[in-house]
């Protein structure tokens, strides 16, 4: 899931504290949610039911209910395995997926007790790999339910008993994935195993349930930590990912039914799997084959593995347009105090657009795995893990609490550069040595990560500021299939405030 060298934290470290200067504590408040009792306060999912409860699942298999007002948690539900996911449903009833099992809880007799647990699907493969991750859950409209599966590492090996058909495509049997000392030297043996693998099914894939079917169905493949998902008011699904091999820096993937979104390992459960192991596959045919995320996310200056989304409510931030379609998203993230934010673009029918910061604070704290937003959309409840990553435990509650700052609201590629709209008229310098552009490409290969390939600066030959539009036009029109890291003055001003944020990470597959 992570990698780091001791440059990269100073270099974090650094970044994060350069825009720690922008008083975001003086714009949201941040309260702490006490932990219950005897619980690990790791938490794999959050939602809220009918009568404004959270509902949080919780590291060693435990489902909990906080009052806030009274501050009580209540037990619902125990015993299950390490679950990564949490819906409450129209009925009452609430669905937590775990690594092998999505179970529907009921409390029958109305105690405030889970009396029922019921299979849902455990339609799936499980190898025991530490890696296999079972992520979820959101709905569409039709009811169907999602989940994601996380692919095995080669930093660790499979039990011998499994669930679910191994798959040795490639002439790679199980017990070459035996990683005890009876077979030989592991490190030497893991050498012809691919840093991420999926040999039991369905590892790597987005599944679908439909209502009342125990099945799964798979709909879509090219995962290798899908650790968030999100379902827009279209029954567009998004999902998150996590930098690694075959995934040059974490993004967010916008999905298409039967599409594969780039990492191979997966390829194995497709309607048409490759004889051969998939990341032995040719690059160029591979590349051919996916679908582009809209949204790359530069590691260390931008997000280091990214989680769960959520839509970006109105009310929580001052925020003046109107809601755009597709929606923008924020961004739950593991290893730095702060959240995310997508902000969509579609250029010549491709979905891309722009990686930023919404808010960086000590007080938010890092490890925040999943998100749930209030009714009233004023405040986003976070849940921490670490699952022996860098990472933190607990809940917080953030509360945009209705003071206005000077914030970017869009970013559109033009023919000649970029158009970014504020939420209020600004002042900018004029001086086009402050405005600093570079570009350069991410790699897509089995490597671990993407350095800045092609790095090139990109001068602007002008900078027109309108009201609350600010457009920069480049020396050299945009190229396609770069990253393009975009820093603004740091004096943009207005009558709200300072520019809260002044980093932009625009991807642009397609240029005019």
């Amino acid at each position: 899931m992570l990698k780091f060298t001791i440059q990269s934290i100073i270099l974090l470290i650094a970044f994060q504290s350069a825009f720690a200067q922008f008083a975001w504590e003086d714009y949201y408040d941040i309260t702490t949610i006490p932990a219950p009792k005897g619980v690990d306060y790791q938490v794999g999912g959050i939602d809220i039911n009918a009568q404004g409860e959270l509902v949080a699942c919780f590291h060693r298999g435990e489902v909990m209910i906080y009052n806030e007002k009274k501050q009580e948690w209540r037990r619902f539900a125990s015993g299950l395995n390490e679950p990564l996911g949490l819906y409450v449903e129209e009925e009452g009833t609430i669905l937590v997926v775990q690594r092998t099992e999505l179970t529907r809880l009921h409390d029958k007799n109305t105690d405030g007790k889970a009396d029922f647990y019921e299979v849902v699907s455990n339609d799936w493969g499980f190898s025991g790999n530490y890696h296999e991750f079972t992520f979820g859950i959101v709905k569409d409209s039709q009811k169907n339910i999602y989940i994601s599966l996380g692919t095995a590492s080669n930093g660790g090996g499979v039990d011998q008993e499994i669930k679910g058909t191994w798959n040795n495509t490639g002439g790679l049997e199980q017990e070459d994935f035996f990683a005890s000392k009876k077979y030989g030297d592991w490190n030497e043996r893991k050498k012809k195993i691919a840093r991420m693998y999926a040999r039991v099914p369905y590892r790597g894939c987005i599944l679908r349930i439909k209502p009342g079917s125990l099945k799964t169905e798979v709909y879509a493949t090219g995962l290798r930590t899908p650790n968030g998902l999100y379902m827009d008011k279209n029954d567009q699904l998004w999902v998150s990912d996590n930098q690694g091999d075959w995934v040059g820096a974490s993004k967010i993937h916008r999905v298409e039914e039967g599409g594969f979104h780039g990492h191979p390992a997966s390829l194995l459960w497709s309607d048409n799997p490759p004889s051969i192991t998939p990341a032995d596959m040719p690059r160029d045919e591979l590349n051919a084959m996916r679908v582009k995320a809209p949204g790359l996310f530069p590691q260390g200056e931008c997000a280091n593995s990214i989680t769960q989304p959520l839509p970006l409510k109105g009310n929580f931030g001052p925020i003046t347009s109107k809601p755009s379609n597709p929606e923008q998203l924020i961004i739950g993230e593991m290893n730095h105090a702060r959240v995310l934010r997508f902000m969509p673009d579609n250029v010549n029918g491709t979905h891309q657009g722009t990686g930023a910061h919404m808010l960086i604070s000590n007080d938010l704290g890092a490890g925040n795995n999943r998100l749930v937003c209030t009714p009233d959309g004023k405040s986003v409840y976070f849940g921490k893990t670490h699952l022996t990553w860098p990472g933190r435990e607990g809940i917080k509650k953030v509360t945009y609490v209705g003071k206005p700052y000077l914030m970017v609201e869009s970013v559109k590629l033009t023919p000649t550069g970029f158009k970014f709209t504020f939420n209020a008229p600004i002042n900018a310098p004029e001086d086009l040595d402050q405005y600093t552009l570079e570009s350069y490409r991410i790699a897509y290969h089995a490597k671990y990560g993407s350095p800045k390939n092609e790095l090139a600066q990109e001068p602007c030959s002008k900078v027109t500021v309108k009201g609350n539009t600010l457009t920069l036009e480049l020396k050299e029109k945009p190229k396609s299939n770069r990253v393009y890291g975009i820093t603004l003055p740091a004096d943009i001003t207005s009558e709200l405030s300072d520019l809260s944020s002044n980093k932009f990470w625009y991807t642009a597959h397609s240029v005019y």
